[in-house]
């Protein structure tokens, strides 16, 4: 998913172990929010604020960050953290 002069925030996930914790500070990054207020079950629109902008940054992070692709299908699917973090990990798997 490519926007034209769309950018894709700097998510710093260098040290970071766990899938789920690179999906915090991704959410977190783009967001502008503390990355563990960004829990596993949080609904990244009722619970964190994301607009479609927002959904749009994120998965363009993601991609960037993991080296996958999204589409936006999948995309229109994410409600919670959790479920970007599960399609992350489907999409490296593939």
């Amino acid at each position: 998913m490519m926007l034209s002069g769309t950018q894709t925030p700097s998510v710093p996930t260098s040290g970071l172990r766990t899938l789920p914790a690179q999906v915090r500070e991704i959410v977190g990054s783009v967001l502008g929010i503390p990355p563990d207020r960004a829990r596993g079950d949080a609904a990244l629109v009722a619970d964190l604020g994301a607009t479609s902008l927002d959904f749009v940054e994120l998965v363009m992070a993601a991609e960037d960050v993991f080296g996958v692709e999204i589409s936006d299908a999948e995309s229109d699917r994410l409600v919670t953290v959790d479920d970007l973090v599960a399609l992350i990990d489907r999409r490296r798997g593939a």
